[in-house]
């Protein structure tokens, strides 16, 4: 049975940006002008009704109908959001599959536009319908069980509570690990696959937790330092304290959206996603390479 190195796997992404630093420029645009985008679209259509909406929150007694009807107002805006979002993660799995798979086909930063691309979108929205499926069934179970335990005593009700959350957690942690190999293997055998994961990933969990848990800190590292960098720009631009446009963003216009601090927020964090994306995207296709010896007929990464 062919087995991976976890070490070399979670560093998959820094030899991608290394040995191919211009793809890294692509990503950096893809993510600048995702954020515009997105910014754009999310401010004109539900930028005033979040605010009204945080403002209501804010409020010691609120009224439900005002509630419910900017509730109302939001759902295009988070709906847009949500599918614009899924078509671009298909996007960038193909793009960081397409760095590990076939290296040298590195033109737009491996970006392209085609059935690699539709099945990663069909793929996306398999999961999505399955892990929402899996999420609302494991909370009707977490409800029983705290009123199991709320029958018992009120303490008892925090504990299964507790329990409960927790449990929720550890399976989709459990799930998503197990399904981690999808998006590599659709990529590889050309048609939406997302249970062969799991015939994949049996018996190999804990390999593959601790090498996402490493990409994940390593990650985290970059994000920090790469915060520092974010917020002494944004400091100097804003003139004081930056973080009330970094963290708080004024959506009533976009205009005050769309302030100098966030604009250098938004052309760092693009340069900070460029990093990201590699070091957490690009591991699980790195392993199913080495699980999948056909997948390896490429030059390694």
């Amino acid at each position: 049975m062919a087995e991976f190195s976890m070490q070399d796997a979670a560093f998959t992404g820094f030899r991608v940006v290394r040995e191919h630093p211009k793809a890294l420029a692509f990503w950096a645009l893809a993510a600048l002008a995702a954020s515009l985008v997105f910014g754009t679209v999310f401010v004109s259509m539900a930028g005033p009704a979040l605010t009204t909406l945080q403002a209501i929150n804010s409020q010691p007694s609120r009224d439900p109908t005002q509630v419910l009807a900017l509730f109302g107002q939001l759902a295009p805006a988070y709906g847009l959001f949500f599918g614009a979002a899924i078509a671009f993660n298909s996007f960038l799995y193909a793009a960081m599959n397409r760095a590990v798979f076939r290296p040298t086909d590195d033109r737009f930063g491996y970006f392209r536009a085609g059935a690699d691309e539709l099945r990663q979108f069909g793929l996306q929205l398999l999961a999505f319908v399955m892990f929402v499926g899996v999420y609302l069934v494991l909370m009707v179970v977490m409800v029983l069980l705290a009123i199991l335990f709320a029958l018992a005593s009120k303490a008892a009700a925090g504990i299964g509570v507790a329990l409960g959350v927790a449990a929720v957690l550890c399976a989709l942690v459990f799930l998503a690990v197990r399904f981690s190999l999808a998006s590599a293997l659709t990529f590889d055998g050309g048609r939406v696959n997302l249970f062969g994961s799991w015939t994949l990933t049996r018996g190999r969990f804990w390999p593959l937790f601790g090498t996402y848990l490493l990409a994940f800190a390593l990650a985290v590292v970059v994000y920090m330092l790469s915060l520092l960098v974010i917020f002494a720009a944004a400091a100097m631009v804003s003139g004081g304290n930056p973080m009330t446009t970094m963290f708080n963003a004024d959506m009533t216009s976009l205009a005050a959206y769309f302030s100098p601090t966030r604009i250098v927020q938004m052309v760092l964090g693009a340069g900070v996603s460029a990093l990201i994306w590699p070091l957490m995207l690009t591991p699980a296709a790195a392993i199913y390479r080495c699980l999948v010896p056909a997948a390896a007929a490429g030059a390694p990464v």
